[in-house]
């Protein structure tokens, strides 16, 4: 008997639209079940809360999982690989980022990784747009006043249209939060380690190094696939009063204390990131500051495009079939 098991937690949602591709992975895995004349079995586990750390007695008979955010390191990676005496031979990362997996680890101990790319790029640049409108116009701000019944207070919000937008990371969401945001008439310039020339040019869009994007930009907004902090307090130094910065792809590469202070000051005019805000230390009441508990890609079609890819690399695996979208150590 051979396991598969299902740890993302939106895998099972009932959908907003029920659009027609609804419960299709599931489909797909049902077939998989029936066609496997009782040697594959199917665990959901979707209300598994990704925080909490993995115990190795969640992977006995565990082929394939389908793994949300919660940790892969090496420790575990050492007991419940096939080349360590466990039995899980692919990571099946429900959405695009795998920072909470040991590549490198996982590569040593006999597990394959994959990723769903493409999955989330139309509904991250959509929440991406609808941030950086959210955090020029200091709506929730406005909200808290107007919902107390009291005027307004403050400054006025920002103008977006004809301003300079900055994007760091030109990969597919940046691409696509450039063509959601031509119609305000911006000037947009570009920072990115692995630059698009022709698109660049296509597109009449100017890459520029990380240090004048930050003093330049009127709104910057991140989508690079670091896992390090590149933001930090010297380029937000650099910034104007009046900079928008919106971070919905990894809470990391901005340092969250250097925002804070710097939006609290009046250094920059707001912040936006995609990710809990949990430094307690850090309260964000009276400050211009949006977090969302990273549902960038919680849309119908971002889930189904996640369920599907990842499920399809199950199945492959299972079947014998290389996945695709495999992640190599760098």
């Amino acid at each position: 008997m051979k396991k598969v098991l299902v740890l993302a937690t939106s895998y099972l949602d009932n959908l907003a639209t029920h659009p027609p591709e609804q419960g299709r992975a599931k489909t797909m895995m049902d077939e998989l079940v029936a066609n496997s004349h009782g040697e594959i079995e199917i665990v959901y586990r979707c209300e598994r809360n990704p925080d909490e750390p993995l115990k190795t007695y969640e992977f006995e008979k565990v082929a394939a999982v389908i793994a949300d955010l919660e940790v892969y390191d090496r420790k575990l990676l050492s007991q419940i690989g096939i080349k360590g005496g466990g039995s899980l031979g692919l990571i099946a990362r429900y959405g695009i980022g795998y920072n909470s997996v040991d590549i490198r680890a996982a590569a040593d101990y006999g597990v394959i990784v994959t990723n769903c790319p493409g999955c989330n790029t139309v509904p991250t640049a959509e929440w991406t747009h609808s941030t950086i409108l959210d955090v020029a116009g200091r709506r929730i701000l406005h909200y808290m006043t107007a919902s107390a019944g009291k005027p307004k207070k403050g400054p006025s919000r920002l103008d977006v249209s004809g301003k300079v937008l900055g994007i760091v990371g030109t990969g597919n969401i940046g691409k696509m939060v450039f063509k959601l945001m031509q119609g305000y008439g911006m000037k947009v310039i570009a920072n990115d380690i692995f630059p698009d020339k022709k698109w660049a040019g296509d597109k009449g869009v100017e890459y520029v190094n990380l240090d004048e994007l930050c003093r330049t930009a009127d709104f910057i907004t991140l989508h690079a696939a670091a896992d390090r902090t590149i933001i930090t307090a010297e380029k937000i130094a650099k910034m104007k009063p009046t900079t928008v910065l919106v971070n919905c792809a990894r809470g990391i590469l901005v340092d969250h204390k250097a925002v804070y202070h710097a939006v609290k000051a009046g250094k920059i005019w707001g912040y936006g990131v995609d990710e809990i805000w949990s430094d307690r230390e850090l309260p964000l009441e009276g400050l211009n500051i949006i977090a969302s508990p990273h549902v960038g890609s919680d849309t119908d079609m971002g889930k189904i495009r996640m369920q599907i890819i990842s499920t399809r690399a199950v199945i492959d695996f299972l079947q014998g079939k290389t996945p695709k979208h495999i992640i190599k150590p760098g």
